[in-house]
């Protein structure tokens, strides 16, 4: 038979090689050869054992990577939080000397994303992207999750949510908290019991509107066009999901949620300067779940804020309005993830949206 090489590796280095030859055995004597043949067989199939067992034992060694790093997305491929991903790690796998691979596990939100990683080991090979609708998927108790389970590791995108309305409409913010104080006033989002609406019920809130009524929508083009038909009288949108419009002159923005005005709108006031303590924002980074190792999740900050400070990143970000500003590492991602909870938790129980 042909000669049969078997391997048992660590990254790319070949711990052991055993080659077979189909001429290893005497020739001579039938049952000498069987025997002699079988005793063979036996005697190579205890050495791939050996050389497997020990590449198991380098494997859990200690090292890391010391194989591929799974990063999963709990949205479609092609989306948002898919193409923030890939731009995210890309210099990762080299700086780590290790695979990524990237894996999209919808349904529920980010339910079906966060079981999944349950399922695997808490040692630094799985990542996966963190964004609001996880928090909400564990508070409204979808998993077995608690909050305390999740570590943010980097933040990695900042798109801080804008108030619009229809063009010429209202003067002001303050022309428009007045107005819900009058009357109701309908602000589309997309979905319920999500980001979106939990997102515009805390600016109401903090707003001190006391007529206003969500409206949800499945898609954001939706809700722009309602606004601008003034069957609605505004939302809680991104540049970019309204840029077209704002050219166009058929919306506008009153004011921005972020603690700094933006760069490309720069005379547009936020809400804090105008009275109104609340920032809102789209906002993606990555994270791993309790019990992975410290050492290990100080490696993936420091290969995802080195990759996330690339030229290729930043030029994503310039593409999607953002700036450097978007990236974060675990101390301020932390904080912000807290916060966000905090709001949440604050607005669901008045609502009876979390069941823990």
């Amino acid at each position: 038979m042909p000669n049969t090489i078997y391997r048992s590796q660590s990254k790319s280095k070949v711990i052991k090689r055993i080659v077979i030859r189909s001429n290893s055995y005497p020739k001579t004597g039938t049952d000498s050869g069987l025997f002699s043949c079988l005793l063979f067989i036996f005697c190579a199939l205890f050495w791939v054992s050996c050389s497997t067992e020990v590449d198991q034992n380098i494997v859990t060694g200690g090292s890391f990577p010391n194989q591929a790093i799974e990063v999963i997305n709990n949205s479609k491929p092609g989306g948002g939080t898919d193409m923030f991903l890939r731009f995210a790690i890309e210099n990762v796998a080299e700086d780590l000397d290790t695979h990524m691979l990237v894996q999209s596990k919808t349904g529920g939100v980010a339910t079906n994303a966060l079981k999944y990683v349950m399922s695997k080991p808490r040692d630094g090979h799985t990542i996966f992207a963190l964004l609001p609708g996880h928090l909400l998927t564990i508070m409204q108790g979808n998993t077995e999750l608690t909050l305390d389970d999740i570590v943010p590791v980097v933040r990695g995108m900042i798109s801080p949510e804008l108030l619009i309305v229809k063009a010429g409409k209202y003067s002001s913010l303050q022309e428009y908290i007045e107005s819900g104080n009058l009357k109701k006033i309908k602000v589309g989002g997309t979905g319920v019991g999500g980001h979106a609406h939990l997102s515009s019920l805390i600016f109401a809130k903090k707003a001190g509107i006391k007529n206003h009524v969500y409206v949800p929508f499945q898609k954001a083009g939706e809700i722009t066009i309602n606004i601008a038909s003034g069957r609605i009288d505004g939302g809680l949108m991104n540049l970019g999901e309204v840029e077209s419009q704002l050219e166009q002159g058929s919306l506008e923005v009153l004011a921005v949620l972020s603690k700094e005005r933006l760069k490309a709108l720069p005379e547009i006031p936020t809400a804090l300067e105008m009275g109104v303590p609340y920032t809102a924002a789209t906002i993606r980074g990555i994270g791993v779940l309790k019990g992975t190792p410290e050492d290990r999740i100080d490696a993936l900050e420091r290969a995802l804020l080195s990759s996330m400070n690339s030229e290729g990143y930043l030029k994503f970000l310039n593409r999607a309005g953002q700036t450097a500003s978007s990236i974060a590492g675990r101390k301020e991602w932390t904080e912000q993830i807290t916060q966000l909870a905090n709001d949440y938790r604050e607005i669901g129980e008045e609502l009876n949206l979390f069941s823990h």
